[in-house]
């Protein structure tokens, strides 16, 4: 028997327990696409498919005499999925109403599914016509939007539906009682909120969405994106119990997006992956918590491993080919790309791999046109903009580049590549305070990257701030196997205040480092 620990409580993982979650999988599973949600039911496919589970070759009523003998609880107790079908009733003259809908929203007629849904009042119902319109406000959102960085380009083309979903969620809540909220429509009322840049108010709604419901990858994602930074994480964790063990998952990820390399997180993710220890989703965060830390051939072994297993998948894939564009492997992209293209050419992640593939050949043009590609699929893509402002700098249009950060952070303020970006942008045009204040952002986002502390240092000392460019520079050198470069810095800012005996360690120290190398 194993055991998965947080804090004061641990959750004991056997046999039992794993044919238990399977069961409970298996029925989010039906749950998720039944309300149309397919991305959260293909998380769940994929976690069920990854766990491990004994088969042997007794007979199936010897099976189901185990499984009912041995029902320990795998959901917290907080959450009252006892009856989960009660989430899915409804009058039976609604039932025939949303089977035609919901057939309308998966051929993407979202208009059609609204008004066969408009007059019948089951939270069920509610849910899918309010998510339809949702869905249908985003698409005419994008229908409206420029081309990419275009001269009347923007990123404030309103979703005209949130308004209206805010305003039929406020009065759904007021109306019923509050232990029999729906999780589905507390969930869509996150995403609303967030979308009206509102995620301090969004983080309640997806909390009890969790507590009632928690098998709705979903809303954990859509509580991510209201973790800005590490402070912040303890106080959401404490108000789920941790012996969840989709709480761990959420733990995990957001460690791993807020750049978190622990131990800690690695220890819990280890435990994890002895429950779904074919769950590739795991393997992913591994390799990119690897990445993270710079460890990139460890991380590129991860995502060898994955791809071998399931070479058509592209979830993340574009975070790999980063990772073959840093060590530049450049016949190893090149397959990557191909592999891309061949399973969907038209994935946001198939353009960003293909657009790494030209940026390593230096053909910085074609770079851009295919990030460009991956931005009309998604605008939320959040590599591409980055990576296009990489490009831009690369061909010196310092303009555009800065307005691809901002979109970047727009999309998630945590990518500290785009707040370094930013740095970067405004230290070519010689803008140090503007320079300085971006640098700042990315050391506080990865404050254990000596990168981000030397180019704090190199900031300081263009604005003639010796000592502060001594500490940040010193900084950096406790994170790092003693660079050359960073003592040769020093070397030259303690002269430059006339601490002579410091300048004359640290240039003995370059020497040795130099002897070394």
């Amino acid at each position: 028997m194993n055991s998965i620990t947080s804090g004061n409580e641990s959750l004991q993982v056997d046999q039992a327990f794993v044919v238990q979650l399977q069961r409970d999988l298996e029925q989010a599973f039906v749950v998720l696409t039944d309300r149309c949600l397919y991305e959260s039911a293909k998380w769940i496919a994929e976690a069920l498919n990854g766990l491990d589970v004994q088969d042997d070759d007794a007979s199936s009523d010897e099976a189901d005499v185990m499984q009912d003998a041995i029902v320990p609880r795998t959901v917290p107790p907080y959450a009252d999925t006892s009856d989960i079908t009660k989430l899915d009733r409804m009058p039976a003259s609604e039932q025939k109403k949303y089977t035609l809908a919901k057939a309308c929203f998966g051929c993407r007629e979202y208009d059609r599914a609204i008004m066969f849904l408009e007059k019948c009042k089951s939270p069920k119902c509610m849910f899918l016509r309010l998510y339809a319109k949702y869905i249908s406000g985003e698409k005419k959102k994008e229908e409206q939007s420029e081309v990419i960085l275009g001269p009347l380009d923007g990123d404030s083309t309103p979703n005209k539906e949130l308004a209206i979903i805010i305003g039929e969620l406020e009065q759904y809540f007021r109306d019923s009682d509050l232990s029999r909220h729906d999780p589905f429509l507390l969930y869509l009322y996150g995403i609303v909120l967030i979308k009206h840049k509102c995620e301090k108010a969004a983080v309640e709604p997806l909390i009890r969405s969790v507590k009632i419901y928690p098998y709705n990858w979903g809303a954990w994602l859509e509580l991510l994106a209201c973790v800005s930074t590490v402070d912040q994480l303890p106080g959401i964790l404490a108000q789920i119990p941790s012996s969840d063990i989709m709480a761990k998952m959420f733990e995990v990820v957001t460690s791993q997006e807020l750049f978190q390399s622990t131990d800690a997180v690695f220890a819990t993710l280890s435990q994890l992956e002895t429950v779904f220890p074919n769950f590739q989703f795991l393997k992913v965060q591994r390799a990119l918590l690897c990445y993270h830390a710079l460890e990139y051939k460890e991380s590129e072994t991860l995502f060898d491993a994955v791809l071998a297993v399931d070479p058509h998948r592209l979830d993340d894939m574009d975070m790999y080919s980063n990772i073959l564009y840093v060590t530049e492997q450049k016949a190893k992209l090149a397959y990557l790309a191909q592999l891309a293209s061949a399973t969907d050419k038209f994935r946001p992640e198939t353009c960003c791999i293909i657009a790494n593939y030209y940026s390593l050949k230096s053909e910085h043009e074609k770079a851009v046109v295919y990030y460009r590609r991956a931005l009309t699929l998604n605008r939320n893509c959040l590599g591409a903009w980055t990576l296009m402002g990489h490009e831009y700098v690369e061909l010196k249009n310092i303009r555009a580049a800065i307005e691809s950060y901002r979109r970047a952070i727009g999309v998630n303020s945590k990518d500290v590549r785009a707040w370094y970006g930013l740095g970067q942008a405004y230290e070519v045009i010689e803008m140090y305070y503007y320079s300085f204040f971006y640098y700042q952002r990315a050391a506080a986002l990865k404050p254990y990257d000596h990168r981000m502390w030397v180019a704090l240092g190199n900031c300081f000392e263009k604005l003639q701030r010796p000592t502060e460019a001594i500490k940040a520079y010193k900084r950096a050198l406790s994170l790092s196997e003693m660079e050359p470069s960073i003592l040769q810095k020093l070397s030259s800012l303690h002269a430059s205040i006339g601490d002579v005996a410091s300048a004359a360690r640290y240039s003995q120290l370059c020497k040795e480092a130099d002897t070394q190398s």
